[in-house]
């Protein structure tokens, strides 16, 4: 008999199933700011995670997708009834996630009630988000947020530009500023053509874990450099920063191409600029127009 977890994230709801609410709860706490009692009435859940199942009967048979990093390493394959099964590698500690149509159905062999499958249990609601929303209009970015007054910048860059840096700088030399998200926020195109980003369970090793969300007021990819520079971008260059920084899974054409849509409905409403900078207050002074006018 299983017992439910139910967050709200970025206004979708997940389930997670567990036979043991208390036990998984303490895997992650980074997930109680937006943990609810229930889902609305008539409410569907973005998709519903089942922990503790054998999926050893599962053949993995064509590889799609094939995704290392420094830390993990996710392999996505095909299995049968045309189902795939995500193999997600940690530290050389592998777990399973068998994956139903259009998401909405995860299982996993995860065990969610052991703390040594914390990372492994996060890192792979994580993935399974970031996919669940792609038809939604929504985009998972790597960024650092800061916001001011309930407006956003999102500091765009690959790993090691200095996006947490600067945000740093600006909660130290803009009075109110705050940090909403330092890693991997969610963007949404509402439903009246506003963009908004939000704070999630998800922010890389700063722990912040937000339940609020920020009007989108540009996206700023940085570039170090002995000078401080702004400059915004156009077209094809505007586009290719906010795409490069948004997660999708390659081998999934229909997602593929709906975060393709996503980022360009969203570059009509918001601007994307070019930030070269050292890590100065100079280099704040740059963005801080943006969000003050």
């Amino acid at each position: 008999m299983y017992e439910q977890l139910i967050y709200c994230i970025a206004k979708e709801y997940i389930v997670l199933n567990t036979s043991s609410a208390q036990a998984t709860r303490a895997l992650l706490p980074n997930y109680e700011p937006f943990r609810v009692d229930a889902l609305p009435e008539g409410q569907q859940p973005l998709f519903t995670f089942t922990g503790d199942v054998d999926l050893s009967g599962y053949k993995r048979l064509d590889l799609l997708e094939d995704k290392p990093s420094e830390a993990t390493h996710a392999r996505i394959y095909r299995t049968q009834g045309e189902r795939l099964i995500l193999e997600l590698q940690i530290f050389r500690q592998s777990q399973n996630m068998l994956i139903g149509e259009d998401w909405r159905e995860l299982q996993s062999d995860v065990q969610m009630d052991d703390l040594s499958s914390a990372e492994h249990l996060n890192r792979l609601l994580l993935i399974g988000y970031a996919a669940a929303i792609a038809p939604h209009r929504m985009l998972k970015v790597h960024a650092s947020v800061t916001m001011l007054r309930g407006r956003a910048l999102l500091f765009l860059g690959v790993s090691g530009t200095g996006k947490s840096t600067h945000s740093r700088l600006w909660r130290r030399y803009v009075p109110g500023a705050e940090l909403l998200n330092d890693d991997e926020p969610m963007v949404r195109v509402e439903d009246d053509g506003s963009v908004r980003v939000y704070g999630c369970p998800w922010s890389g090793s700063t722990p912040c874990y937000r339940n609020e969300s920020a009007e989108v007021v540009a996206f700023v990819h940085l570039h170090q450099s002995p000078e401080n520079k702004l400059t915004k971008l156009h077209g094809r260059d505007s586009f290719d920063s906010l795409y490069s920084s948004s997660a999708f899974l390659h081998s999934d054409k229909v997602r593929h191409l709906a975060i393709f849509n996503t980022v360009a409905d969203v570059l009509e409403r918001i601007p994307v600029y070019r930030l070269d900078c050292r890590p100065d207050e100079e280099a704040v002074s740059c963005t801080r127009p943006l969000l003050e006018n």
